[in-house]
């Protein structure tokens, strides 16, 4: 039925499910094993990506974690280290201040056009003081699947469009 790497992968999942007393384990396992029968890699590896993203954004929306009203963000930077005079953002980290200009793949209001997971793992200071980092190791769907090298790409990689990533992926294997 399954290779043995995918048998790996599929087991290893389910332990660190019990370990983390997760209480989807039997749903998350069905998911599992709908990745685990994309035979091809470039396929697996986008339908992965899409339910990486899929996942991210539903975290991001039900928690309000960006707390967004009036398209600002609830983040309050340090004003010394940051030098910055205000405590709120337009748009927030998608906003460049280094630039001084949004990305160009958010399009108000409907929000990001793109699926990228390094913009979506991405947590500012205020956030991870508030205790919310994600990181590809911390999602099960990734955890056995990418290596560290494609980790490392997927996290650092952003305002790319998935198309792109998937090559980054694809050379990375």
């Amino acid at each position: 039925m399954r290779s043995k790497k995918d048998e790996r992968i599929y087991q290893k999942t389910k332990r660190y499910l019990e370990k983390q007393n997760d209480p989807d384990i039997e749903k998350k396992m069905k998911v599992i094993r709908q990745v685990l029968e994309k035979k091809d890699g470039e396929e697996r590896y986008s339908y992965l990506y899409d339910l990486i993203c899929d996942y991210l954004d539903e975290e991001f929306r039900t928690k309000n974690i960006c707390g967004f009203h009036n398209n600002l963000c609830k983040r309050r930077c340090d004003m010394i280290e940051r030098k910055v005079e205000k405590d709120t953002y337009e748009n927030g980290c998608c906003h460049s201040y280094l630039h001084g200009k949004d990305c160009e793949h958010l399009k108000p209001p409907e929000g990001c056009q793109i699926k990228n997971i390094g913009c979506k793992t991405f947590t500012c200071y205020y956030l991870r003081k508030q205790g919310y980092r994600y990181t590809l190791d911390q999602i099960y769907l990734s955890r056995y699947f990418f290596n560290r090298r494609q980790k490392f790409y997927i996290e650092n990689t952003f305002f790319v469009d998935k198309p792109e990533i998937m090559k980054g992926i694809m050379k990375r294997k």
